[in-house]
């Protein structure tokens, strides 16, 4: 009867930390590079003052599953970024699975 308790007592203490991993490990999305400090949700407003701000112009922003991807001229060549909206980060160069 205690063999069981301890295994079983060893079971629950393993899935719970398992649980505890699984809670505070990276989120998905959140291995870009930073764009919008915070790793919080950005709007596409926010993503559209920060390229303004950092010299874009003609800027257009279409959503693209968690990403929004942005379109603009800067220095008079055309350039894309895609933002994470639920991070405020870059899309990672490794991160090419379609949503």
């Amino acid at each position: 009867m205690n063999r069981k308790l301890i295994w079983a007592s060893s079971g629950l203490l393993l899935l719970g930390l398992i649980g505890v991993a699984m809670v505070t490990a990276e989120p998905e999305g959140a291995k870009g590079p930073v764009f919008i400090a915070g790793d919080k949700p950005v709007s596409e407003d926010q993503v559209r003052q920060k390229l303004q701000s950092d010299g874009w112009s003609n800027v257009q922003i279409v959503r693209d599953g968690q990403y929004l991807e942005a379109i603009g001229s800067k220095d008079g060549q055309s350039a894309k970024v895609a933002v994470n909206a639920q991070t405020g980060r870059l899309r990672a160069a490794d991160d090419d699975d379609e949503d």
